[in-house]
């Protein structure tokens, strides 16, 4: 149960630069996910923690002691690849056996610590099998008990889950965030799928073209994103232009209407803006002559995708700009395509950012 602190590292290839000045502090038993898209840099940053890539600035520090400069067969920690990367020839037991073995731990306890870490996994009936007699997800849970076996300070895990089909990401991501807190070992998770970083991490941190951009629990960075990549990111929300037309007041304009609202205070008045609607915050009542005070906007209801429980409807707004809204479906059939509908939304649904995507 380590602390990790990154700072200020740096990675160039040539003439570009992947990681801009990394920093980040994990406490002792944290899950931490690093998300973002494919060459953001979060795989080059796990590495470097790692010691399989050298940073060209900065330090990796664990419990205090600067390691930037140590190799990584002297780290002591655990990695999990995407690719299984288990010996072919070698039994799950032997696999696992096989850094305990390296390290010359005594027979008695590489034998014990097997066992226990192969019914840690639900593997201990599968000891004997060989990788190819082993389903994809029974591999990965080899090579995550093979991580542990040497009791690593930290846990690295790159898109572990990514080779997996759908059913068996989830069953494995719950397990992997189990054996997590089972052990409490300070673990660094890399993935692109944003379910899979908001459902078992402690953190995520976000990564956007070599910088972290957004780090925080997976509650807040869903629902105060600080970052226009962040609210595009994560989830779904929709993109409405707004404009601050009097912050001391807290008044802005979307699509020439006047919304009031306390999170345009302090904005600089007349700066472009973005407004983001998740879109279980939207609210639509059909147009019937009468304009609910609540209501903001208007449009016609153009698509409906039922989801079971939920129905998603997309409002084309007069003006052509569109709007997700997630209601029951019982809601949503008294909405049929065709249909006018006012547009409102819970104030908690809603964000403010800049037009331009800050680097």
């Amino acid at each position: 149960m380590a602390t990790l602190e990154i700072k200020e590292v740096a990675k160039r290839y040539g003439d570009r630069t992947v990681l801009h000045d990394i920093n980040l502090t994990l406490a002792s038993g944290e899950f931490l996910s690093l998300l973002g898209p494919s060459g953001c840099g979060k795989t080059t940053l796990l590495r470097i923690i790692a010691g399989f890539e050298h940073p060209d600035g900065g330090q990796v520090r664990v419990d205090g002691q600067d390691i930037t400069a140590l190799p990584a067969n002297r780290r002591q920690m655990g990695m999990v690849f995407q690719a299984y990367s288990l010996f072919p020839n070698m039994t799950a037991e032997e696999n696992v056996r096989f850094g305990l073995r390296v390290r010359k731990v005594d027979a008695a306890e590489q034998s014990r610590r097997v066992l226990e870490l192969l019914e840690l996994v639900g593997l201990a009936n599968h000891a004997a099998k060989y990788p190819h007699q082993l389903s994809g997800g029974q591999q990965q849970r080899v090579a995550l008990a093979r991580a542990l076996a040497i009791r690593p300070s930290l846990l690295l895990l790159d898109e572990p889950l990514s080779a997996l089909d759908a059913k068996v990401r989830v069953q494995l991501r719950e397990e992997i965030r189990r054996i997590q807190r089972e052990t409490g070992i300070t673990t660094v998770f890399v993935t692109h799928d944003q379910e899979e970083a908001l459902s078992i991490s402690d953190r995520v941190a976000v990564m956007y073209e070599g910088r972290m951009v957004q780090v925080g629990a997976p509650a807040a960075i869903y629902q105060e994103p600080t970052h226009p990549f962040v609210a595009q990111f994560i989830g779904i929300s929709s993109r409405l232009p707004a404009r601050v037309v009097d912050a001391d007041q807290g008044v802005i304009t979307v699509l020439d209407r006047a919304l009031h609202t306390p999170r345009a205070r302090g904005l600089q008045p007349d700066v472009a803006l973005h407004l983001y609607l998740r879109p279980e915050g939207v609210q639509l009542q059909a147009v019937n002559g009468k304009d609910p005070q609540s209501a903001v906007l208007q449009g016609t209801v153009r698509e409906s995708t039922f989801f079971g429980a939920v129905t998603r409807l997309r409002v084309e707004l007069d003006g052509g700009q569109g709007v997700l809204a997630d209601l029951s479906t019982h809601e949503a059939l008294q909405l049929p395509i065709g249909i006018r509908v006012h547009v409102s939304w819970q104030p908690d649904a809603m964000r403010l950012l800049p037009a331009e995507l800050p680097i």
